[in-house]
């Protein structure tokens, strides 16, 4: 499969026979075929608005960003977002009014998962992990606070980092930096694997994120997550699988929040095998292409709103 950047001439796509088009993050390429295909049904799939990335993240977004994802939201057959946050603000963002968007998170990227809730190694030292390439973005410094809140108030505790990390930290004998791992390599694959099974609990003190799947990730090993409660992240732990921190908590809140759900022994097994349950049901590509499934069933053929879903069907 080609991405959209790499076709330059979308008019010279044979879109003939095609009951409808797809479009992952493809936002220029879905204005391009809705202006020339006014009648082909358009399926929008993405997890921000333009103006989200420049208010939250800061970043500059191209120029005309905004327009097209405009166009594409009010000519698209539907809208789908991987979060109910970015769902609620895009009316508003987009200036679309009677926008509706669909909700749907993305699979966990992973090829294999456990099947089963790894068991966990003793809380004789408490093993954190931090995963994340943009170190400010992702409060990395607020990851290390924590861990010396933590060992402060005389828990034993050590970290461990994937992504990229200041050398400061890295060189601590209480912090384990892997580096940057890629899944592609079978090498790196089991150290992010190993990372997740052996770690107690995933934080993620994000300044600002939206859907970032190492939750599900971590999820997916029985690793809770206690994580910044900002853009998507909510939506992807749900009810019960993590702890939602409020914005600019100090790192001794953190400490706390920490030290209380891992000294309760009933609270950490429930709230792992909730996110574990959660992972392996909601947070995957095949329930991802379930929903998008149905979504496409119900716009294309009115009627089958009436009929069960296709996974009910398949149960039965």
């Amino acid at each position: 499969m080609r991405r959209p950047h790499e076709i330059n001439d979308v008019a010279s796509l044979d879109v003939s026979g095609l009951d409808a088009v797809l479009g992952l993050v493809a936002s220029p390429l879905l204005e391009k075929l809705g202006a020339l295909h006014c009648d082909l049904p358009l399926f929008h799939v993405t997890d921000a608005t333009p103006r989200f990335l420049t208010d939250v993240y800061g970043w500059q977004v191209p120029e005309g960003a905004q327009a097209t994802e405009q166009s594409v939201v009010r000519h698209a057959t539907a809208t789908i977002y991987s979060s109910d946050v970015m769902a609620a603000r895009a009316p508003l963002d987009l200036a679309t009014p009677s926008l509706a968007p669909d909700i749907l998170p993305f699979g966990v990227n992973l090829e294999t998962t456990p099947g089963k809730c790894p068991s966990k190694p003793s809380f004789d030292r408490l093993n954190l992990l931090f995963v994340g390439l943009d170190w400010v973005r992702k409060g990395g410094d607020i990851a290390v606070a924590t861990l010396d809140a933590l060992k402060a108030r005389g828990q034993a505790a050590h970290l461990t980092v994937i992504g990229r990390c200041p050398e400061v930290h890295a060189a601590r004998a209480d912090v384990t930096y892997l580096g940057y791992l890629n899944k592609n390599r079978p090498g790196d694959l089991r150290k992010i694997i190993s990372a997740y099974t052996q770690a107690h609990l995933l934080l993620l003190p994000s300044r600002a994120d939206c859907t970032p799947m190492v939750v599900g990730e971590a999820l997916a090993h029985g690793t809770p997550v206690v994580a910044t409660d900002t853009g998507g992240i909510g939506s992807l732990i749900g009810a019960g699988a993590g702890v939602l921190m409020p914005a600019f908590a100090s790192p001794k809140r953190w400490a706390e929040e920490i030290h209380a759900l891992v000294t309760s022994p009933g609270r950490y097994v429930f709230t792992s095998e909730t996110g574990f349950e959660r992972a392996e049901t909601r947070l995957t590509w095949s329930a991802w292409a379930t929903g998008v499934t149905d979504i496409v069933r119900t716009r294309l053929v009115p009627e089958a709103d009436n009929v069960l879903p296709l996974w009910q069907r398949r149960a039965g």
